[in-house]
């Protein structure tokens, strides 16, 4: 027996030409998407890199320390105090120019409890100079100012039972950086004053000379 021919026919020349164009189709669909999806992501990639590229790590500013706090009581009642502070602080060499003005003011304020009691006028300094660390001064009073009670109450108590109070203190600087505020702020931990021996009405810093900090 004989093998059956079987029905197959070969594809005419149209349905070659129509197989073609699907073939063709296909394949520019293909390369297409891929190219789309290409672009896509090398998008993604650069807008991400640019991201990464332009983020700006932290500045850390220079802290300040504290180098001495001297507290003179003039008079003080439950509601009244006259008193005056002196203050100096010791700039770090990497602060002027960089960061604060080689010539500007200096101004601070004397906290107890978290209640400021006297702020200094702004007072000019002029003879800062690169790269050396250097010292630098401020005073503030106050003559009859009217208090809180309990404050009033607080700090004598803490003279006559403790010899010491604690002060926290802020300060500020001229900025001479652009696009800023013009001024640089700092804030030191609260400090103990120990009031001298047989005075009592003078008190010096007592203990580890704090470092401020910029906030």
């Amino acid at each position: 027996m004989g093998i059956e021919e079987g029905n197959h026919k070969e594809p005419t020349t149209g349905e070659r030409k129509l197989l073609t164009r699907c073939k063709w189709f296909s394949i520019r669909f293909a390369i297409i998407l891929g190219i789309v999806c290409f672009l896509a992501g090398a998008i993604c990639g650069f807008v991400w890199l640019g991201k990464e590229f332009s983020r700006e790590e932290p500045v850390q500013i220079p802290k300040v320390e504290l180098a001495s706090l001297d507290f003179t009581v003039l008079n003080i009642t439950d509601s009244l105090l006259s008193a005056k502070w002196d203050l100096s602080i010791r700039i770090p060499c990497d602060l002027p120019s960089i960061y604060i003005c080689l010539q500007g003011d200096l101004q601070a304020s004397f906290l107890y409890k978290n209640v400021t009691l006297a702020i200094s006028s702004p007072q000019k300094y002029n003879n800062l100079k690169h790269n050396e660390p250097q010292v630098l001064k401020v005073s503030a009073g106050v003559s009859g100012e009217d208090i809180d009670g309990s404050i009033g109450k607080d700090i004598t108590e803490d003279m006559k039972a403790k010899k010491e109070v604690r002060f926290g203190t802020r300060f500020y600087l001229t900025d001479c950086r652009e696009k800023t505020t013009g001024t640089m702020r700092y804030t030191c931990d609260e400090v103990t004053l120990r009031f001298e021996p047989g005075s009592g009405m003078k008190a010096a810093l007592f203990g580890k000379n704090p470092s401020c900090v910029y906030y």
